[in-house]
């Protein structure tokens, strides 16, 4: 068996992957995989790597600056991209352990609401005080970012917290929303097709998060994410709340 048919075959892959991860995220770290193959990097060293490389690309974002903002958008694709290059080689060369998933769990609850505050941080120092005629303190971008960057946290969380508290009826967490919003979709096929093009999704943020730096509209992009991460994590917990079961009398 090559190399390459051994890497599509301990690739984890599901019926509700989105296209940017299936088309872009993929390709990427297959192409690192093949790389980091051929040196002694573990598969914990990477997810290490990964995860500084993440607070590195964020803190780019807080100095405002535009070529800064699109490498460190750059920098958050390609550390995502490592996110499954190291789960990859861990399973090729049988070198799965307990560490590496821990590990990835702090990455992402670390670097999540780090990369919103940045951006926030750096639209504050850049970004524009008037919309529509209408004066806008800029220190609500700072406020954005905190907002948008706990809410992406809770939005991750809450299905384990459900989980927890009803193991009876449990659902798979790692799917996100294709288990939660989407349980309340009958059309699957809809459903994903839909979520393809969804900014909400965290791997489609990721995508834009350069685009927004270039055109210089990070001010835009702080002030979408930051009302509507929080909706959605407001409208998860909705959901799941609404199917735990109400108060039981002990007979």
């Amino acid at each position: 068996m090559s190399t390459d048919e051994k890497l599509v075959k301990v690739r984890k892959t599901s019926d509700y992957e989105y296209g940017s991860s299936k088309y872009i995220y993929t390709p990427l770290s297959r192409l690192f995989t093949r790389i980091l193959l051929k040196t002694p990097a573990t598969p914990n060293q990477i997810t290490i790597f990964w995860g500084l490389l993440m607070i590195l690309c964020s803190i780019a974002f807080a100095f405002g600056d535009l070529l800064l903002g699109v490498l460190g958008g750059i920098g958050w694709v390609i550390s995502y991209a490592l996110d499954y290059t190291d789960g990859d080689i861990a399973r090729y060369k049988d070198m799965k352990s307990k560490r590496g998933p821990f590990q990835d769990l702090v990455n992402h609850r670390a670097t999540y609401p780090l990369l919103m505050f940045c951006i926030g941080f750096g639209a504050y120092k850049i970004g524009r005080t008037e919309f529509f005629g209408i004066a806008f303190d800029p220190m609500w971008y700072i406020v954005l970012g905190f907002l948008a960057g706990i809410a992406m946290v809770i939005i991750m969380d809450l299905g384990d917290a459900y989980n927890k508290v009803y193991p009876e009826g449990s659902i798979d967490s790692d799917r996100g929303s294709a288990a939660v919003e989407g349980g309340n979709v009958g059309n699957r096929r809809l459903f994903k097709a839909v979520m393809n093009f969804n900014p909400l999704v965290f791997t489609n943020m990721m995508l834009l998060t350069p685009v927004f730096a270039l055109i210089g509209l990070t001010d835009v992009f702080i002030i979408f994410y930051g009302i509507f991460y929080p909706l959605a994590a407001f409208g998860r917990y909705v959901i799941l709340y609404r199917r735990l079961p109400g108060v039981s009398k002990s007979q």
